[in-house]
C-alpha cells in the first residue's frame, strides 16, 4: 500500500507485491475483509484463532482506520467464501422463468450479526456468449483496419448463404455482447436475532415480490407475488413473514420502466399485502375465523408489537397488515386517524416487519385478500411442514 503525503495510508495502490513496494518507496500492509468484530475483545493471535474456528487476525479493511499510525492487527470474524456457480438457464424473453413455472433463484442464507448491520445489496445482470473466445478476447481486438485488426464479431454482419450477390444480414447488435447492466443497489438492515432465537436456529424469509399492475404494465417485473409461494420446511423451523409495500408507486409516462398505468385494487399508487387462509389452492374465499387451522398448531416466537401475543392476535394481524394488532383489547395508535381499518387495506402500513412463527406439521394455504384479482393475477401462497427426521 502508499501513504498519502499527509501521512495517512490508503487502500488503493499501484503496487501488488511487497518488493516493489518498498523499492517504491512504499510500506506494505494486508488488509482482513471481515463480517464484524466480536464481542469479546482477544489481544493475540493466539487467543483469537483459539477463540473460534471463523475467527482471522489482521489489519481490518476499513476506511475510518486509514490515519492510524500505526496500522493494528485485530481479532475478527472471518467471511465464508464467496459462492459461485453457473447460472441456472431459461428460455429467451420469459422473464426469467424456469421450467414448471418456477422463477429462476437463488436461496441466500443471510449471515446474522451480534448486532444490527446496515449492508448492501448489489446485484447485476450479465450478457455473454460463445460467439467468440471471452476468454482470450480483449480490448486490443476492437476493430482497428489501420492496425490490421479485425474484431473477432461484426456489427450486424452479412453472411454468405451460397447464392450469388445475396448476403443475409444477422441481427447482432456488438454492444450488447460481453456486457454488464441493470446494475441495481439496495441498502437494507439486517437485525441481530432477538431474545429465544438461537445462533442454530434456521429462519425462512417469506416475503412479497412484484408491484402494482398487469402483466403489460408491469413489465420487466412481474405482478404481485408471495417469495416463495411454495415453502416446505422442517417443524422446527421458523418463518419470518414480512414485506415492503410503496405508498408513492409511479408507473405513469414516460413509463420509463414498463408500461404507463398501473391497473389494481385499492388506491392508486400505493401497494399493499396481507395474509388470509383459503382451504385449497384453488379457492379464492377466506375461511371463517373460527375454522382456520393455519395457526392453531403455531407457534409465536417474535413479533413486531408487543400486543401480539395470542395465535388470534397473529391471524388478525397478518389479515390486517399489523393495524390491528390484537384480537380485542388493543390500544390504537394514535397516528391512525380513522380507528377501522379500510376493506382494501388503503390505511393499513405499506410495510410489515411481521412476525416469526413455528408451524405445526401439516399443509397450509393462504392468499392476499386485495391483490388476488383472479380473472387475471393471483396472490397465493403455500407452506408445508414435515415432520423432523
Amino acid at each position: 500500500m502508499e501513504k498519502y503525503s499527509g501521512g495517512g495510508y490508503k487502500h488503493a495502490s499501484k503496487y501488488n507485491q511487497n518488493s516493489t513496494c518498498v523499492e517504491g518507496g512504499g510500506e506494505w500492509f494486508e488488509f482482513s475483509n471481515y463480517l464484524e468484530e466480536p464481542t469479546v475483545q482477544y489481544n493475540s493471535k493466539g487467543a483469537c484463532d483459539g477463540a473460534s474456528t471463523k475467527n482471522i487476525w489482521g489489519i481490518p479493511y476499513r476506511t475510518q482506520d486509514l490515519d492510524t499510525k500505526p496500522l493494528k492487527e485485530k481479532c475478527l470474524i472471518g467471511l465464508d467464501k464467496p459462492q459461485c456457480e453457473l447460472a441456472p438457464w431459461s428460455r429467451d424473453n420469459h422473464l426469467g422463468n424456469g421450467r414448471d413455472g418456477v422463477p429462476l433463484n437463488y436461496t441466500w442464507v443471510l449471515p446474522h450479526f451480534q448486532k444490527d448491520q446496515r449492508c448492501i445489496f448489489r446485484i447485476r445482470y450479465n450478457i455473454s456468449t460463445d460467439d467468440y473466445d471471452p476468454f482470450n478476447t480483449n480490448s486490443s481486438h476492437n476493430q482497428n483496419l489501420a492496425g490490421l485488426v479485425i474484431s473477432p464479431v461484426q456489427q450486424n454482419e452479412l453472411v454468405d448463404i451460397g447464392a450469388a450477390q445475396t448476403p443475409l444480414r444477422l441481427a447482432i447488435n456488438t454492444a450488447q455482447y460481453g456486457r454488464t447492466f441493470q446494475d441495481r443497489s439496495h441498502v437494507f438492515k439486517l437485525k441481530k436475532r432477538p431474545a429465544g432465537i438461537a445462533d442454530t436456529d434456521t429462519i425462512y424469509n417469506l416475503n412479497v415480490r412484484g408491484k402494482r399492475g398487469n402483466i403489460v404494465q408491469t413489465y420487466p417485473a412481474v405482478e404481485y407475488d408471495f417469495i416463495p409461494n411454495k415453502l416446505t420446511l422442517m417443524e422446527n423451523d421458523l418463518v419470518h413473514i414480512q414485506w415492503t409495500g410503496s405508498n408513492t408507486h409511479n408507473n405513469g409516462n414516460p413509463a420509463g420502466d414498463g408500461q404507463a398505468g398501473n391497473a389494481g385494487e385499492g388506491r392508486e399508487g400505493t401497494d399493499r399485502s396481507n395474509i388470509v387462509e383459503v382451504l385449497d389452492p384453488i379457492d379464492n374465499y377466506p375461511v371463517p375465523f373460527e375454522n382456520s387451522t393455519m395457526f392453531s398448531g403455531a407457534k409465536l416466537v417474535w413479533s413486531s408489537s408487543d400486543q401480539t401475543k395470542t395465535l388470534n392476535d397473529v391471524a388478525v394481524s397478518l389479515a390486517s397488515v399489523g393495524y390491528y394488532s390484537c384480537l380485542t383489547g388493543c390500544n390504537s395508535s394514535p397516528k391512525k386517524k380513522n380507528p377501522t381499518l379500510n376493506n382494501l387495506l388503503n390505511n393499513a402500513a405499506a410495510s410489515y416487519e411481521g412476525m416469526v412463527l413455528q408451524f405445526a406439521k401439516g399443509e397450509y394455504h393462504y392468499i392476499c385478500s386485495r391483490n388476488n384479482n383472479f380473472s387475471n393475477r393471483s396472490q397465493k401462497g403455500m407452506i408445508t411442514v414435515v415432520k423432523k427426521p
